[in-house]
C-alpha cells in the first residue's frame, strides 16, 4: 500500500497498514427465482453444501447471510484469492446461482491477513 495515498495516515496507523492485501469480495443479490417455493429446499440442501466445500478447502474465508429482509443483499463474501475470473468460476457452479435464487457481484476489497470476527 503506497503511503503516498494516505498522507494523513498516523506512522502507527501506517505500520499496521503495511500488511493489508487484496482479497475478492462477492455480494449475493436476491435474484428473480428468489422468493419460490423451492428456494429453501435448493439454499439448504444445494448452496450451503457448495459454501461449506469452499470454506473447508479454504477458498472463502469468510461469509456472512444479510438478516435485513427489506435488502435486496443475501450475504456477502470474501475469498482467498485475487483472481476475480476464478471466483466467478465458482459462483456460476454454485446451485442457487444456477437456479436464479441469487445473482452476484464480483469485486476486489482489501483486509488485514488475521482479521477475524470476535
Amino acid at each position: 500500500m503506497s503511503n503516498s495515498a494516505f498522507q494523513f495516515a498516523s506512522p502507527e496507523v501506517l505500520t499496521k497498514l503495511a500488511s493489508i492485501k487484496p482479497y475478492v469480495l462477492v455480494i449475493l443479490t436476491k435474484g428473480e427465482n428468489y422468493g419460490l417455493s423451492d428456494t429453501p429446499r435448493i439454499i439448504q440442501s444445494e448452496h450451503l453444501p457448495y459454501i461449506f466445500e469452499q470454506r473447508r478447502d479454504n477458498e472463502m474465508v469468510l461469509t456472512m447471510p444479510v438478516m435485513d429482509n427489506n435488502s435486496d443483499i443475501a450475504a456477502v463474501a470474501i475469498y482467498n484469492t485475487t483472481d476475480k475470473d476464478e471466483v466467478k468460476r465458482l459462483m456460476d457452479k454454485d446451485p442457487a446461482i444456477m437456479a436464479g435464487v441469487f445473482t452476484y457481484e464480483v469485486v476486489t476489497g482489501m483486509g488485514l491477513p488475521g482479521d477475524k470476527l470476535p
